[in-house]
């Protein structure tokens, strides 16, 4: 079905609350590239009318399914942004199939070059020179006849199928750096991230990462990594190293340098040494074991690295609870990565117009601002008295854990 008139959408016109007068310009250059990706005669629905649909669907909560972008794209509001009178779901199913989201990705670099670099609480990791990137895949359901997808065995004995999410994020900045969907073509997780290493980093992963191919890779591109290992992997002390007083204050337990049985002389380690730095945690009352190839860092500073890792868990918790990505529009694998790239695109343009790490409070705020309900201005304010009560809270609990260490029951 034909959709309307096909020329470049004006984001001026009415989305410069959402994308900011000074991005506004940036957007469009990449909206008018993204016209010309298809040329045909009989093609009236562009990639570039593909990527404004999704963003203002998904600034509205109530969007969740190609059904309810059709019945959006009816509503006076959506004819300013779209030059399309209706948006049939057929044929934006079918966009979603056949177009290629690597076209995003110059949208999602442009964006991400221009949020701020952000301190973080921590002194000591805004000293690395290296950023810290947390590697980890997240799991997705999605319909059993979604051939393409990882074969499973529900719990009520039914087949179904679901999607990994392979994601890389800078966690100083809450930045996703890489990020691609497997499904049954892809081999193990560690072997799915190979294939995007960045060099000069550290990267913080789980004991699924303890693997001699992935850790050879990061170590081929110039990178370093802190790793859990497994309860049962060993480690060949050579010997130990001295605790400082910091070390001992944030439950480091020992501090070993050495190599893993097997890498010594193996292809990519050579004579290379390792580091396993053992940190109790309070919390679940045991001993966490961390592979670490950086010799040269306190054994306190190995233990916060590594704690930086939670933040990739809280990303996941974004995308799937307040970017609604639990459930995906398409079930094409070009589809469901055009909605990722889609709600990245989006959190980048949070992150610029509010100035803060995308939160619930901001995406809530977003949304408001999107339908007119909201200004800019006060959403500002709403989120700078957030971000005080946030504050007061974290001190009052720094009080109380103080308290409690001072005096123990």
């Amino acid at each position: 079905m034909l959709l309307g008139a096909a020329a470049p959408v004006g984001v001026a016109q009415a989305g410069e609350s959402v994308v900011g007068r000074e991005y506004v310009q940036l957007i469009q250059q990449h909206l008018h590239r993204l016209h010309g990706l298809y040329p045909h005669p009989n093609r009236v629905l562009h990639l570039d009318n593909v990527l404004v649909a999704l963003l203002i669907s998904f600034y509205d909560p109530s969007v969740r399914s190609l059904r309810s972008i059709e019945d959006q794209s009816q509503l006076e509001q959506f004819s300013q942004h779209q030059p399309i009178d209706r948006l049939c779901r057929s044929t934006l199913s079918d966009a979603l199939r056949q177009m290629n989201p690597q076209h995003l990705l110059p949208i999602i670099k442009a964006l991400r070059a221009q949020v701020p670099t952000l301190c973080h609480r921590d002194a000591s990791l805004n000293l690395l020179l290296k950023r810290i990137v947390a590697a980890d895949g997240s799991i997705f359901t999605i319909p059993s006849d979604v051939l393409w997808g990882i074969a499973l065995s529900r719990s009520n004995g039914k087949p179904g199928r679901q999607v990994r999410l392979n994601l890389q994020l800078d966690v100083l900045q809450f930045l996703p750096i890489h990020f691609s969907l497997s499904g049954h073509q892809d081999g193990s997780e560690s072997a799915a991230f190979m294939r995007d290493l960045s060099a000069g980093v550290i990267y913080a992963c789980d004991r699924n990462f303890v693997d001699f191919d992935f850790i050879r890779a990061v170590f081929n591109v110039g990178s370093d990594l802190v790793v859990r290992l497994k309860s049962d992997t060993r480690f060949v002390a050579l010997r130990q190293q001295p605790l400082t007083e910091a070390d001992r204050a944030a439950n480091v337990v020992s501090d070993a340098i050495g190599h893993l049985p097997g890498s010594a002389g193996s292809p990519g380690f050579g004579s290379r040494l390792l580091r396993e730095v053992v940190v109790y945690d309070g919390r679940k009352k045991t001993n966490v074991r961390l592979l670490c190839s950086l010799l040269e860092l306190d054994a306190r500073t190995v233990g916060l690295i590594y704690r930086q890792r939670w933040m990739i868990e809280l990303f996941f918790k974004w995308l799937k609870c307040v970017a609604r990505l639990r459930r995906f529009i398409s079930q094409s694998q070009n589809g469901m990565t055009v909605q990722l790239y889609v709600a990245v695109i989006a959190l980048l343009l949070i992150y610029l117009r509010t100035g803060r790490r995308p939160s619930l409070y901001a995406s809530n705020c977003m949304a408001w601002v999107a339908s007119g309900q909201m200004s800019v201005e006060k959403m500002l304010q709403v989120l700078a008295r957030r971000e005080h009560e946030r504050d007061l809270e974290r001190a009052r609990l720094a009080r109380k854990r103080e308290a409690a260490e001072k005096n123990p029951a």
